[in-house]
């Protein structure tokens, strides 16, 4: 095939040495050219005596102006801004050459969320309502109409639905513990303190070793007294399973007993260290502390950790005060700090350990 040279001469001229420093100018000035300080008119002129290349430079403008507008922190110059780049993008939807374009209309969605954000719903744009949808969200109907409620912020409505959501998520989790072993609920508000104690549970995961050693037969003996195996999650928290552990005020074996408890409960300083005689033991005691507090386990726990009467003064002042009868949780406050944590710490481990 044969190519003329008057075929080739424009696009030669393009090539020529003389035209290079111009071209490379014309480029430079608009890489540089500045986001348009004000908005162009709603309704552009007709942009079939606009050349390809402005009609690109308004695009460049008007993202930069959209750009600016949602990145503006002050709400008051984001209210400006949002204007203005509103009023180009809708210029450029309107022309004849970019109607349907989709990048300018997804633009023009962008420039429309800021506007509304401080200005109210706008329906003077000629967008789909698919479009309205997902730029408003399943109220776009109700927009539509002149009765329709205002468009609220949108940080407000995410801020209230991730509430109703942790909230819905607390209501399920309580609901699920009050099906449980009374024992281990605990109400919404004490979420952070069990969730405190989690982490000390974690450390005793490596202690699953004694446990399948020890467990069976401290399980036996919770049984023959009709008490609750979990409670076998007390020894775990009192020595870590170690019968030879000893504390420094004094409470020595696998249960960690004082003692004068000891002595009580028929324990010498020899079978105090013995796994099987101190087992027996702490099952007849938390039998006692079961009684005491009228099968209110966490009661007779914290009993357990900080003295029987200490915890029956502080259910007597309560009954006293309001007639009815305390949980754990109602006298929380006033018991010692470590006892604060006793209960939470026995919930932690039972939930980790005891599935």
């Amino acid at each position: 095939m044969t190519t003329t040279t008057a075929g080739r001469a424009p696009y030669a001229a393009l090539r020529s040495p003389r035209l290079r420093p111009a071209l490379a100018l014309a480029a430079l000035l608009l890489a540089a050219a500045p986001p348009a300080a004000a908005a162009p008119p709603a309704t552009p002129a007709d942009s079939s005596e606009v050349s390809p290349l402005d009609w690109a430079r308004r695009v460049v403008e008007a993202r930069r102006a959209v750009g600016a507008a949602e990145a503006e922190a002050d709400p008051e110059r984001q209210a400006a801004l949002g204007e203005a780049a509103f009023r180009q993008a809708r210029a450029l939807a309107d022309a004849p050459a970019l109607r349907g374009d989709g990048p300018v209309r997804d633009l023009v969605l962008r420039a429309q969320a800021v506007y509304e954000a401080h200005h109210g719903a706008s329906h003077a744009l000629p967008l789909a309502p698919d479009e309205l949808a997902a730029l408003r969200g399943p109220s776009f109907a109700a927009l539509l109409s002149d009765e329709g409620p205002p468009l609220r912020d949108p940080a407000v409505v995410a801020a209230e639905t991730a509430a109703a959501a942790e909230a819905a998520r607390r209501e399920a989790a309580e609901a699920e513990r009050a099906s449980g072993p009374t024992y281990l609920f605990y109400p919404a508000e004490a979420d952070q303190l069990v969730a405190d104690q989690r982490a000390v549970a974690r450390r005793f995961a490596g202690l699953r070793r004694q446990m399948r050693r020890l467990f069976p037969s401290v399980e036996r003996a919770l049984r023959r007294r009709d008490l609750p195996t979990d409670l076998k999650f007390v020894a775990v928290i009192e020595s870590g399973l170690n019968p030879q552990a000893e504390s420094w005020a004094g409470a020595r074996g696998l249960w960690q007993f004082m003692p004068e408890t000891a002595a009580e409960y028929g324990l010498d300083s020899l079978s105090v260290a013995d796994p099987a005689a101190s087992t027996a033991a702490a099952a007849r005691y938390l039998q006692w502390l079961g009684r005491r507090f009228d099968g209110d386990w966490q009661l007779a726990l914290a009993a357990y950790n900080c003295g029987v009467g200490r915890v029956e003064r502080l259910v007597d002042e309560h009954r006293a005060e309001t007639g009815d009868d305390p949980t754990f949780w109602d006298l929380h406050a006033a018991l010692p700090a470590e006892t604060q944590a006793y209960v939470p710490r026995f919930i932690a481990v039972a939930e980790l350990l005891g599935g």
